[in-house]
C-alpha cells in the first residue's frame, strides 16, 4: 500500500509541475517571439482604391515579415513606413537579394499588363522580372485580381476576342501556380501558399548533377527537405560536388 501511494504522490508530483511549466510558457511567449515567415511586398501600379490596399498592406505586416518595394508614388503613400526598397532606384543586387531570401512574394495591385507580360515571361521591367525569378526558384506568387477583374459594362461591351484573350493569359498564368484572389483573400492566400511551399519536396536527380558540373558549380545549395535519388549522389561524389541542404 505504501509503494502505491508513493507513486501516486509522484504522478501527482509531476503533473502539476508539467502543469506549472506549461502555464509558464505559454505567459512568457508573446506574439512577437513567433518567428513569421520573411517575404516581399510589391507595390508598382496604380490603383482605383488605394486606401483599402494600404489597409491590405496593414494586414500582410501583421501576418508577416514583409520587405516592401515600392514605386515613388506608393513610397508617397506610405509615409513613415521604415524600411522600403525603392523600386524606380533598386539595382539588380538588391532585387536579387529579394528573390533568394524571402518566401513568398505578394502584389496588392496589378495590371493587364502585368498580366500579359507573366504569361508570355516577359522580364523587361523590374516588376515582372521579379515576379518570373520567384517562379524559377519555385516560390509561391500570390497577386490581387481585383484591378483586371472585368466590370459588368466591360463584360457587356468589350469584344468576345478581347474577353477570351485575357481569359487566356490568366489560365496560362494559373497553370504557372499564380495565384490570383480578391484583395479581402490576399493573407488567406499568401498562408496557404506559404505553408504548400515548405512542405514541398523538391528533388534533385542525376541531370542536375550533369548541370551542375557543366557550370562548374561546386556546392548545390537545395532546401533542406529535398529529397536526392541515388543515382545523384553517386555522381555528385565522383564529381566532387557538394550537395548542401539549407
Amino acid at each position: 500500500m505504501a509503494v502505491y501511494v508513493k507513486e501516486t504522490v509522484r504522478e501527482l508530483v509531476r503533473k502539476a509541475v508539467e502543469a506549472y511549466m506549461s502555464e509558464q510558457t505559454e505567459d512568457t511567449i508573446t506574439p512577437a517571439q513567433i518567428k513569421k515567415p520573411l517575404i516581399t511586398l510589391l507595390l508598382s501600379y496604380q490603383s482605383t482604391d488605394p486606401n483599402n490596399i494600404l489597409k491590405a498592406v496593414t494586414e500582410i505586416k501583421s501576418s508577416f515579415q514583409v520587405r516592401i518595394v515600392a514605386s515613388k508614388e506608393w513610397e508617397e503613400l506610405l509615409e513613415g513606413e521604415e524600411g522600403i526598397l525603392s523600386l524606380d532606384s533598386a539595382d539588380y543586387q538588391e532585387l536579387q537579394s529579394l528573390w533568394t531570401s524571402t518566401d513568398l512574394l505578394i502584389l496588392p495591385v496589378a495590371s493587364f499588363q502585368l498580366v500579359s507580360k507573366l504569361a508570355l515571361m516577359l522580364d523587361d521591367d523590374k516588376v515582372t522580372k521579379t515576379a518570373i525569378q520567384f517562379q524559377l526558384l519555385g516560390k509561391p506568387v500570390v497577386i490581387a485580381n481585383n484591378e483586371v477583374e472585368l466590370g459588368v459594362y466591360q463584360q457587356i461591351l468589350a469584344t468576345h476576342s478581347v474577353q477570351e484573350k485575357l481569359q487566356g493569359y490568366m489560365r496560362t498564368t494559373q497553370k504557372d501556380q499564380v495565384k490570383w484572389v480578391p484583395l479581402n483573400k490576399l493573407v488567406r492566400t499568401a498562408k496557404e501558399q506559404h505553408q504548400l511551399y515548405k512542405d514541398k519536396h523538391p528533388l534533385v536527380l542525376s541531370k542536375h548533377i550533369e548541370r551542375a558540373s557543366r557550370e562548374n558549380v561546386k556546392v548545390v545549395r537545395v532546401p533542406k527537405n529535398s529529397k536526392i535519388s541515388p543515382v545523384a549522389k553517386d555522381m555528385a561524389r565522383e564529381m566532387k560536388i557538394q550537395i548542401s541542404k539549407e
